[in-house]
């Protein structure tokens, strides 16, 4: 198995060497690389394909979550425009050049990019779920409740309600509980594990 990372300009180029060698498709896809503390927030595009002898190359290649754009490898890929069309409705990556069709496989007026992360589940978000709270007292005061997957905190989803411009980093991050922190927080954060190893040097 060989994994090649390429920049997007490099992107055709490299998947038309990879089927050079590995001719068969197995997938062309994309992920959504924003993370919950926010790190990779850009749209990774990955093609991996085969050869006879069941060994793989996987190529992939990093976009702007807003705008990308990658040529279009339906001239060194068969089938794979169908694929590009399923990348650009659901993650919102165009792809450009010969063979380039991005004509809208779901609703042409939807919001945002369903497979994105930041994309709240609202029908849920505004339903209780069975298995959302339990019967009876809870047995942990403290325990936080667990958040239905695609569903904010209910802070955020009230500001994203109100029509407040909120980053996709924090939806994400509203998701799974945990909201990224400020450079100012994480400052005083390391300031103040300074301070409490020169305290534990001096006791020692």
């Amino acid at each position: 198995m060989t994994t090649i990372d390429v920049t997007a300009d490099r992107w055709h180029d490299a998947v038309a060497e990879a089927m050079s060698t590995h001719p068969w498709l197995a997938h062309l896809t994309a992920i959504d690389g924003v993370g919950e503390r926010g790190q990779d927030p850009d749209i990774i595009v990955v093609c991996r394909c085969e050869n006879h002898d069941g060994d793989d190359v996987t190529v992939s290649t990093r976009v702007p979550r807003d705008g990308g754009s990658l040529d279009s490898v339906v001239d060194a890929v068969a089938g794979a425009a169908w694929y590009q069309r399923e990348i650009h409705d659901s993650f919102g990556v165009t792809f450009v050049g010969p063979g380039a069709d991005n004509r809208a496989l779901l609703i042409r007026d939807a919001p945002k990019p369903p497979l994105r992360k930041e994309v709240v589940l609202a029908q849920r978000a505004e339903t209780t779920w069975p298995g959302v709270a339990g019967p009876g007292p809870s047995t942990s005061a403290s325990r936080r409740r667990a958040l239905p997957a695609g569903v904010p905190d209910p802070e955020t989803w009230q500001r994203i309600k109100d029509g407040e411009d909120i980053s996709d980093v924090e939806v994400v991050a509203a998701m799974s509980g945990r909201r990224p922190r400020s450079s100012a927080g994480r400052d005083a954060g390391a300031t103040q594990t300074r301070r409490g190893q020169a305290a534990r040097r001096r006791r020692a």
